[in-house]
């Protein structure tokens, strides 16, 4: 086969994610997930050696250090153990795990709280198994050390609830351990925007689901500032030695139509706090009282930007894109943001 004389294409390729005891050992992979794109990569640069030589020309080069990342983005399905595999390394803590309140004799339904923390868990990290295109000719890579950098929540008119995570790894190889046989594609529908909302009230304890903002689209950002540079290397290594995580930072944006100075009041008071959800529901489980469900829960939020409306022409709807700063409630129980998910998955936490 000559270098680049057939194609392969993007379909049969597949995203398995597992978890490790030990960062930067990888661990089986054999959570497969359905997902809109993927641009895990493995980098290595070189370095032009510029001297002075007996020629007009450079002739010699050194390797750089190898850079192993990229985004996974994805369709939110309830019961996808690799979601949950995502999530509880994005917020990097616990997870608290308990049956439905009132389930129904028999019923299967679990909500698993996810909460944030260091990154000290006893699976503190992930690793992925990437075969890129099909089966007969798709290529296999394996990402080890990986960590979940930042992790974007994004709800928008007539689409599925989105989900992407900007990924670190630590190495990764490539070679012909394809793990698609130990795993089948979900039969779990997405969650509909038509079942989602965004609720903001002055305090948590105020919050429901029958009062939310008439919003369009928003957008929660959670960011762990992972250190990848020199501070996470050493000499006599070409890989990360240490992927540590800074502090944790988030952002929330919503995009809805201009009508009240209540967002704008708010900003230039500078002193005001809400509290906020974030929820998508889906089906009913079958002999159960529960539905499928993700929500987001905020306990003290401030608006740093209320997109005060420009007016651009007569004959346009007045529109304001307002940015929520995500604080931690200073309460002996509080916290800045957690994660509720309402399934029937096997799923181990921790």
């Amino acid at each position: 086969m000559a270098v680049g004389d057939t194609a392969i294409l993007g379909f049969g390729s597949y995203v398995a994610v597992g978890r490790e005891t030990t960062l930067g050992t990888y661990n089986t992979c054999t959570a497969g997930l359905d997902f809109i794109s993927s641009t895990m990569k493995t980098q290595k640069d070189l370095k032009i050696l510029e001297q002075v030589e007996r020629s007009r020309t450079y002739s010699k080069a050194l390797s750089l250090g190898k850079s192993v990342g990229g985004e996974l983005s994805t369709y939110w399905r309830n019961d996808q153990t690799a979601l949950m595999y995502l999530l509880q390394n994005a917020f990097g803590g616990t997870v608290t795990n308990s049956t439905v309140t009132g389930e129904t004799v028999g019923g299967a339904s679990l909500q698993h709280i996810f909460s944030a923390g260091d990154m000290d868990q006893s699976f503190a990290s992930l690793c992925l198994n990437v075969r890129k295109g099909h089966t007969s000719t798709g290529k296999v890579f394996q990402y080890s050390g990986v960590r979940v950098n930042e992790m974007t929540m994004r709800a928008e008119l007539d689409e599925p609830l989105m989900f992407s995570f900007n990924l670190v790894g630590m190495d990764s190889t490539q070679n012909t351990n394809d793990v698609s046989a130990v795993f089948t594609a979900t039969s779990e529908g997405v969650l509909s925007f038509a079942n989602g909302r965004l609720s903001i009230e002055g305090t948590f304890a105020s919050l429901t689901s029958s009062s939310f903002w008439h919003v369009q689209s928003f957008e929660f950002k959670l960011n762990n500032n992972l250190k990848t540079g020199n501070e996470a290397r050493r000499i006599g290594s070409d890989i990360l030695t240490v992927l540590p995580p800074g502090i944790q930072s988030y952002e929330l944006t919503c995009n809805m139509r201009f009508n009240t100075t209540t967002a704008f009041d708010a900003m230039v008071a500078g002193t005001t706090e809400y509290a906020g959800q974030l929820e998508f529901l889906g089906a009913t489980y079958t002999g159960s009282v529960a539905r499928r469900r993700v929500t987001v829960e905020f306990q003290k939020l401030m608006i740093k930007d209320a997109g005060d409306p420009e007016v651009s022409g007569p004959d346009g709807v007045l529109t304001s894109q307002v940015t929520f700063a995500v604080l931690r409630d200073e309460s002996a129980t509080g916290y800045a943001v957690r994660a509720i998910v309402v399934d029937q998955s096997s799923f181990t936490s921790n």
